[in-house]
């Protein structure tokens, strides 16, 4: 947990330079503190849940929330990246934004020699023609009040100093005015007319930081005499009075919910009735741009002859006690999703709401994320958070890229095929939609996801789709196996189903219970032994539970017997 301090220590400022600071250097020391006590709030959750990008990513989602107090511009961080924006998924709280980054990194040499401060409504063009030229290094994001903060990490990561002219007193206070934002831009010489003629070109405004120095300390020029000397120690003082950390706090142990209390019943049709027309509170996908195919939770985008891929978590998890597996549920979810619909997961990015309150909840949470994105294979960057909240919850949204160029089918095609359930029914019924339906959604034990299983069942899914052995997929979410298997006949109201499973549940378990790591696929009886066997070498459990008939009916076990039509 973070302990924030409202006040900067002026004594210990003091004591660190050696001497009372003149009023410019005061001002300067004023703005950086203010900046960095923005920018940092949220240090401590970024490294313990973040996982870098690599690479070799080509891809990265933004998060970007109106209540993160770093207010982060997700164009800004596109554009430092020379990423071209695909798309923007507008969200209650916020936004996520998908971008496409260039095949090959630039080689970067740590040389700096110049600094410039690009901000303004044009910064796209700028960045682009940056990345074309030779005396260009990097480029580093900068949210709004964030420029004292990103100066001071630069040139603590270069290893150098900054001799800046200033005009004015006033100046300073560009480091931590929340209006201020756009992109620091390094260089390894100063090429002063070709970046006028760019910034002219592109009607980009700048601002001229000036020249790098070995010495580790901060010039403050003005009217060619230097009116302040802030050696980097001082502002790393001034830092270390804002990051004390405690140690990572995980749940030792997590409250159980009462049993569920229920009669069996013989048949649960009107249940099934009834949890399809209420459908899932989530909200509906919206986008900035049009032309983008929605399907449920998941958001295709194609570009330039590939296919993009997003979705969102579509799980409820407000009920999960276990805040490691809250947030591993969230991402598994979202990122199964997408490997349903042909999608290979890469990265993943989340709005995150947390609270210091029950630092081990947090800190379990936190680790969730970090673990699903190891074990899934997921870059996981650019999270935005907000504070103040009693609890700690987060959406999350996975993207990809198309195996195929289309979206695979995750409703039944035809009549004559096997339906086979990949995974391993549980049952779980906590904070279900069923157990909402009889007012007992605080009860009963909440899903699990095993993450070594869901990234095998991720990879049988993807390679089935691309060696063409299943005709479609359904994640078993919201509602349990029985609503999964009602949706997959979609608009075909002449299809029908005769499931049969064998398991040691509950019968309301096995209809309803909202396992996590299910997915129902539809296979040829030619293809059925070659699935098994892609089944079975990957490792993961493949059972046979029906055939898709062409009578208009469903059944399931004697437990549920429907027409299509009353379904739809």
């Amino acid at each position: 947990m973070r302990i924030k301090v409202t006040t900067m220590n002026i004594a210990s400022l003091q004591k660190e330079l050696g001497r009372i600071p003149n009023d410019i250097e005061k001002a300067f020391f004023k703005a950086f503190w203010k900046s960095n006590q923005l920018q940092s709030v949220f240090d401590s959750e970024v490294s313990q849940s973040e996982i870098p990008s690599n690479d070799t990513k080509l891809m990265t989602i933004v998060a970007q929330s109106s209540s993160d107090p770093r207010n982060r511009i997700a164009d800004n961080t596109l554009h430092a990246l020379n990423g071209k924006k695909i798309a923007s998924l507008l969200r209650k709280d916020g936004s996520f934004t998908l971008g496409i980054l260039p095949s090959q990194d630039r080689h970067q040499s740590k040389m700096v020699h110049h600094l410039y401060f690009l901000y303004g409504s044009n910064l796209k063009g700028m960045a682009r023609s940056l990345y074309q030229e030779d005396w260009f290094e990097a480029a580093i994001p900068i949210n709004k009040a964030g420029l004292g903060h990103a100066l001071f990490r630069m040139l603590k990561d270069y290893e150098c100093g900054l001799k800046w002219t200033i005009e004015t007193q006033k100046d300073l206070t560009m480091l931590s005015r929340k209006g201020i934002n756009g992109i620091l831009i390094l260089l390894n010489r100063n090429p002063s007319i070709d970046f006028n003629n760019l910034s002219k070109k592109h009607k980009c405004n700048y601002m001229d930081l000036g020249q790098i120095s070995k010495g580790k300390n901060i010039d403050l020029i003005q009217n060619d005499q230097s009116v302040g000397h802030i050696p980097l120690t001082v502002l790393n003082n001034i830092v270390n009075q804002n990051s004390n950390i405690d140690e990572l706090k995980i749940q030792t142990s997590v409250t159980t919910k009462p049993a569920t209390s229920l009669n069996e019943k013989k048949r649960y049709n009107k249940e099934l009735i009834t949890l399809m027309k209420e459908g899932v509170e989530i909200d509906d996908l919206q986008f900035s741009q049009q032309h983008i195919t929605t399907r449920g939770h998941i958001a295709i985008i194609p570009n330039s002859g590939i296919l993009y891929g997003l979705a969102v978590n579509n799980n409820e998890t407000k009920y999960y006690q276990d805040y490691l597996m809250k947030s591993v549920s969230a991402i598994a979810n979202s990122s199964r999703q997408l490997a349903c619909a042909g999608i290979r997961p890469k990265v993943c990015s989340g709005i995150v709401k947390v609270s210091d309150s029950k630092p081990k909840n947090k800190g379990s949470y936190l680790k969730g994320i970090k673990d699903a994105g190891k074990f899934l294979n997921l870059s996981i960057d650019h999270l935005s958070f907000e504070k103040g909240h009693q609890d700690i919850s987060g959406e999350f949204c996975s993207g990809g890229v198309g195996i195929n160029n289309e979206l695979f089918p995750d409703i039944f095609p035809q009549s004559n095929l096997f339906i086979s359930m990949l995974g391993s029914h549980r049952g779980e019924l906590g904070g279900s939609r069923f157990l909402s339906l009889v007012n007992q959604e605080n009860t009963g034990l909440q899903p699990i996801v095993d993450l070594s299983m869901e990234s095998r069942l991720q990879e049988t899914i993807l390679t089935s789709i691309q060696g063409g052995l299943i005709q479609s997929a359904r994640d078993v979410g919201s509602g349990g196996l029985a609503i999964s298997i009602a949706k997959s006949f979609g608009k075909h109201t002449q299809l029908g189903a005769r499931i049969h499973v064998s398991r040691k549940l509950k019968v309301y378990e096995l209809l309803f219970g909202e396992t996590q790591g299910l997915v129902i696929v539809t296979i040829k009886e030619t293809d059925l032994m070659e699935f098994e066997r892609v089944c079975m070498t990957i490792g993961i459990p493949a059972t046979t539970i029906g055939r898709v008939t062409d009578d208009g009916i469903f059944s399931f076990n004697d437990l549920i017997k429907l027409n299509i039509k009353d379904i739809n």
